[in-house]
């Protein structure tokens, strides 16, 4: 309860760091001030989904999308949005050392490695001129693909700092300047209907993130955090027919 700033100290994407302060601070706020225990996982995976459906676990510390979730609805409590349709944007990030390569070329000559299980964000790269290479695996290896130049660039969220580079062990990452895509759909937190304290825990956390938004906290801490990024907001949206026409940034 006591962040207030939101400004990260380190290049790179904030997202999921951001997503759980607000969810300690609306569980909070809701009058849920019991301690928070997460349970860390190397990274998200079915089990882990399944976990929550089956009650074994409360909620996930991260959102997800709406999509995701249609086939679940009767085994969990699905939050309001935390991002917003048209909020999440992301670069098409090239290895810094690739960099002149890939200036010259043109959009549908591009090749941007993707998971095809990630459905929004295979969708929305299908509806772009770029040319979609599928592999399913980590995104680390994903990224080791770009840093390798074996595709020319891979879809990320967009950095903090003056150049939105990106520095994942070492490595740096830069953005295609002036282009972007938007995800069509919206993220959300969830919690297990089957898990004995989900009721009482969905009412808490709906209550502390109706706070939180009348108070401004979601915006800012996406905005501070470089997730809703005002340095790229007069960008060209590579998939603009997605979305309504009026959401350009």
């Amino acid at each position: 309860m006591e962040v207030d700033s939101f400004y990260p100290t380190t290049n790179g994407t904030h997202l999921e760091i951001i997503e759980r302060i607000l969810l300690q601070q609306a569980l909070y706020l809701g009058g849920e001030t019991r301690p928070v225990t997460f349970r860390s996982k190397p990274q998200a995976s079915a089990s882990e989904f399944d976990a929550i459906i089956d009650g074994k676990s409360l909620m996930l510390a991260r959102t997800v999308w709406h999509d995701e979730l249609l086939d679940f609805k009767g085994s969990l409590y699905i939050s309001e949005p935390i991002i917003n349709l048209g909020e999440y944007q992301a670069g098409l990030f090239v290895s810094v050392n690739n960099k002149k390569e890939t200036d010259n070329l043109k959009l549908s000559d591009l090749t941007v490695v993707v998971n095809p299980r990630w459905r929004v964000d295979w969708l929305a790269l299908s509806n772009s001129p770029i040319t979609m290479i599928s592999h399913i695996g980590k995104w680390e290896d994903m990224l080791a693909m770009v840093d390798a130049h074996i595709v020319d660039a891979m879809m990320i969220n967009f950095s903090v700092g003056e150049e939105l580079e990106l520095n994942y062990e070492g490595k740096h990452f830069t953005p295609i300047k002036n282009v972007k895509v938007v995800l069509p759909d919206t993220r959300h937190f969830i919690v297990s209907k089957t898990h004995p304290e989900g009721k009482k825990v969905i009412a808490a956390l709906e209550k502390g993130l109706k706070i939180l938004r009348h108070r401004g906290v979601i915006t800012k801490a996406l905005k501070q955090s470089g997730f809703i990024n005002e340095a790229t907001s007069g960008w060209q949206i590579i998939n603009q027919q997605m979305i309504a026409p009026k959401i350009n940034d």
